[in-house]
């Protein structure tokens, strides 16, 4: 039943900007934030009109100088309000709190681990302010 969810997904697609003016429903922004290492606090914009590809390759968004990382080893894809974790393919996997996922519906406050780095995705208003969402959904 959870893969209807991603029945319409296409992670090669880019999803159109959405006309903001028409949008009755507050703006989300997702961040994503290093957790561990050096960088740890680094905040890492997710885009909210086409994929944010993770990994060790010059052209991904989020960039790793983690070997445990491949070249391209997740992205994040909006789609609709929600915003989807899929792995691409890596060596090592990725988990989301701790569990293998090989695509998934992220939430508020996940965490999401690539090779030896450990990041939390966040969702906040325009303004910054944090969202709370259930876990529940």
């Amino acid at each position: 039943m959870a893969e209807d969810r991603f029945k319409d997904f296409d992670p090669t697609r880019t999803i159109p900007q959405r006309d903001r003016a028409s949008v009755k429903e507050p703006v989300l922004k997702a961040h994503l934030v290093l957790l561990t290492g050096d960088k740890a606090g680094t905040h890492y914009p997710v885009k909210d009109d086409r994929m944010t590809v993770i990994g060790r390759d010059a052209q991904c968004q989020i960039r790793l100088q983690d070997p445990d990382a491949s070249r391209k080893h997740a992205a994040i894809q909006p789609f609709g309000r929600e915003f989807y974790m899929m792995d691409m393919g890596s060596t090592n996997g990725t988990l989301v709190n701790g569990r293998p996922e090989e695509k998934r519906i992220l939430r508020h406050a996940d965490k999401i681990t690539i090779g030896q780095q450990e990041f939390q995705f966040l969702l906040t208003d325009s303004d910054g302010n944090p969202i709370l969402t259930s876990n529940a959904d």
